[in-house]
């Protein structure tokens, strides 16, 4: 799922990696540069930007500002158009590749949306692949943490053969498989007679077939129904062993690859390098021209989310009535979520819908439009939102339409959390 968190990447903040704030500190006025540092030079300017980022956000708020009225930044937010001319591009060579793929896929139109359909295509547009790199662990790391956790919830179990399986784990984690193995140290590993990671496997499938014994004795489940092994965060927490039961799933480059596979962004790259040394793509400078502006755009949307507390997302959808759209999620401190998303619309000008989340599923809807006969429309489908909104579990307390355009919603975002991740 998608969480927002208070760590900032501060790896997309600096113009060697992030294109848009290179653009917008390169157009800005000595004035403007001033206010940011105390000095004028560019390098004295990014040494202020990452001592006051920890500290306070002004010079975040100063920067935001220069990146929302660059002129070449200003038109960026609209990626769909640069998809779709990226995909034309593509599908005129004769080999479809992951990106054409991927590509497609993202322009899906918006009758197919769907909740899983969504999330994934957010968590994949790119504007998350730092922070995902960032985080990204060994399946060895990730096995660990799995066992550790296993271990503590049978240790309450009330069947000693349980307790039994509960105390062969905890010495499994103290063996030497699991002692702070780098990647490099698993990779060399591999060349021995029995590889570590085959080794790791072989006492996975232990674990497993010795809980699956106490799981298929219909005596623990006559007499212990109630037993912490038969839980349903037990079950999740066993069904997930058969991921790191096989000597390939552990290796390390599995899941950077499985990461690159599906990040927009990483194809991105990956096909930038790939183009600019090809000597057989007859289309080759169209499509370069295309992945740089898709690259620079998302790039837009990391700083964006950067300096406004918030993650902004562009909308990753075809839909012939739209011209614009992009989505900002933000989260505050007393758990409300809050969501903006800013539509324009091709017959009907700008749609602004501001969402509040409370308590899981109390849910407040704003919205503003100059147009009288969209507001209409709008207000004629209300009664069959609520409805479809109820029939899903969300409780609509309020929809309405703000006037002068301001809720309080406006004051509510001042004390929301910073910065973003993805966690899977």
């Amino acid at each position: 799922m998608i969480k927002i968190t208070t760590n900032k990447s501060l790896n997309i903040v600096l113009p060697n990696t992030n294109r848009a704030l290179k653009e917008a500190l390169s157009s800005a006025t000595p004035k403007e540069l001033e206010q940011l540092s105390q000095g004028k030079d560019l390098k004295s300017v990014l040494d202020s930007l990452l001592k006051q980022s920890t500290a306070d956000n002004s010079s975040d708020k100063l920067l935001l500002n220069l990146v929302k009225n660059n002129p070449t930044l200003k038109s960026l937010s609209n990626v769909t158009p640069t998809l779709k001319e990226l995909q034309s591009s593509l599908q005129k060579e004769p080999t479809q590749t992951p990106l054409t793929q991927k590509v497609q896929s993202f322009l899906e139109g918006v009758q197919d949306i769907d909740e899983k359909g969504l999330q994934s295509k957010l968590k994949d547009s790119g504007v998350f692949l730092e922070s995902k790199i960032k985080n990204l662990q060994t399946p060895q790391q990730e096995l660990k943490t799995l066992l550790s956790d296993l271990s503590k919830a049978l240790e309450s179990s009330n069947i000693s053969t349980v307790k039994g399986v509960s105390s062969d784990i905890k010495q499994l984690l103290e063996s030497d498989l699991f002692k702070g193995v780098s990647k490099n140290e698993i990779l060399q590993s591999e060349k021995t007679e029995t590889p570590l990671l085959e080794r790791t496997a072989q006492e996975v499938k232990k674990v497993i077939t010795n809980i699956s014994q106490r799981l298929d004795s219909n005596v623990d489940k006559t007499l212990q129904a109630n037993d912490v092994l038969f839980t349903k965060n037990t079950k999740i927490l066993i069904d997930k062993l058969p991921l790191y039961s096989k000597q390939e799933q552990l290796q390390p480059q599995v899941q950077t690859k499985e990461l690159f596979s599906n990040d927009i962004k990483a194809l991105l790259l990956k096909a930038q390098d790939e183009l600019t040394n090809s000597t057989s793509t007859p289309n080759k400078q169209e499509i370069l021209k295309q992945v740089d502006k898709l690259l620079l755009q998302i790039d837009y949307h990391q700083l964006v989310s950067q300096l406004s507390n918030a993650t902004s997302l562009y909308i990753p959808y075809s839909w012939d009535a739209l011209e614009d759209g992009n989505i900002s999620i933000k989260n505050q401190k007393d758990g409300r979520f809050f969501t903006d998303i800013n539509l324009t619309l091709k017959d009907f000008g700008a749609l602004k819908l501001r969402l509040g989340l409370f308590e899981n599923k109390q849910l407040n809807i704003n919205l503003s439009t100059d147009s009288q006969e969209l507001k209409s429309l709008l207000q004629e489908s209300i009664s069959t939102l609520r409805k479809q909104l109820s029939s899903v579990g969300i409780d609509p307390k309020e929809i309405r339409f703000l006037e002068d355009k301001r809720s309080n919603y406006d004051e509510a975002t001042q004390s929301l959390n910073v910065g973003f991740e993805v966690k899977g």
